[in-house]
Parts: C-alpha cells; sequence; structure tokens
C-alpha cells in the first residue's frame, strides 16, 4: 500500500515537472530573437501597390533574369518556388581534401561539396494598399554521390538588396507595360 502511495506521489510530482517544462518551452517557442526579426527586414520589402499579381509576375521575371528555374507558382496564396544547380567546389576546400587523402590514404572526396541547389521563395502578401514581398533562398549542398553535405540560409545582404533593386525595376516595367 506504501508502494503505491509513493509511486502515485512520484507520479503527480512527474506530471507536475513535465507541465513545468512545457511552459518554459512554449514560451520560448513563441519568442521572437532579434536575429529573426533582422532577418525577415533584410528579406522583406514592400511596394505601395494594389496588385499583387503584377508583382507576383515581376518577381517571377526577376527571378528568371537572375537564373532561377521557376518549380511552382501558387497565385492564390502568392507563392514562388524557385531553383538553380553551380558547382560547388572550392580551391581551399579541394585541396584540404587532397592533403588529407595523401596523410590518411583514404579517399577524403565525399567530404568535398561538389554541387549545389540554390533555392529561392517569394511570397507576396497584400496589405490594404502595400504589397509585401519576402524572399528566401538558401542552398543545399552535395557532394560527388550526390548525399547531402550540408544546407545553409543565405544572409549575405548583398544578394537580397540586389533582388529588390531588380524587382522594383521590373514592378515599374510591368506597372507601365514596358
Amino acid at each position: 500500500m506504501k508502494c503505491v502511495k509513493s509511486f502515485k506521489i512520484f507520479l503527480a510530482f512527474g506530471i507536475c515537472l513535465w507541465f513545468v517544462g512545457c511552459a518554459t518551452t512554449s514560451k520560448k517557442m513563441m519568442s521572437i530573437s532579434a536575429s529573426s526579426l533582422e532577418a525577415r527586414q533584410l528579406e522583406t520589402r514592400y511596394y505601395e501597390s494594389k496588385k499583387d499579381l503584377e508583382i507576383l509576375s515581376a518577381s517571377v521575371a526577376t527571378l528568371q533574369d537572375l537564373g532561377f528555374q521557376i518549380d511552382e507558382i501558387n497565385r492564390d496564396f502568392g507563392v514562388i518556388t524557385s531553383s538553380k544547380s553551380r558547382d560547388a567546389r572550392e580551391a581551399g576546400q579541394q585541396t584540404g581534401v587532397f592533403l588529407m587523402a595523401i596523410l590518411f590514404g583514404a579517399n577524403m572526396s565525399m567530404l568535398a561539396d561538389h554541387t549545389q541547389t540554390i533555392k529561392a521563395t517569394v511570397v507576396v502578401t497584400q496589405v490594404k494598399d502595400k504589397s509585401y514581398v519576402r524572399l528566401t533562398i538558401q542552398r543545399i549542398l552535395y557532394n560527388n554521390q550526390g548525399i547531402v553535405n550540408g544546407v545553409e540560409t543565405i544572409k549575405e545582404p548583398e544578394i537580397y538588396s540586389s533582388f529588390f533593386e531588380k524587382l522594383s525595376q521590373a514592378i515599374f516595367l510591368e506597372a507601365n507595360n514596358l
């Protein structure tokens, strides 16, 4: 009997700890870090326009001008997904793999990046008289056997500002039927 009572107390204590743990986890999950806000500012621009389909069309043109292949367009949700493949070999990394092969006498080429797929997603959202455009770019690195070596989000401000400058020009051309 005493064992059952101890088990119930232990179980109740465990459940209380679980709820406390969930509460702190949910608070952390719902908070937005400063780096997330900075990333959103880097990735988002707005345009004074009620014509989100024009902005969607200009976004497609801009992505294509940058060498992306359009994978999917969902006009209802204002989402464009695109991608392009590029060589990912870098001299420094290739030299390191070569030296490791000499030192350890093994084929280390699986460690080196060989190709990459760059994925760009554009989301156009209409809020009153403004169209918000958010661009996110990721790259997926593959070794020479096609196995994923890594995935990373591109965070270089120059890349985003270049896209948005070209998009502004494309929006102007689209609006003026040029």
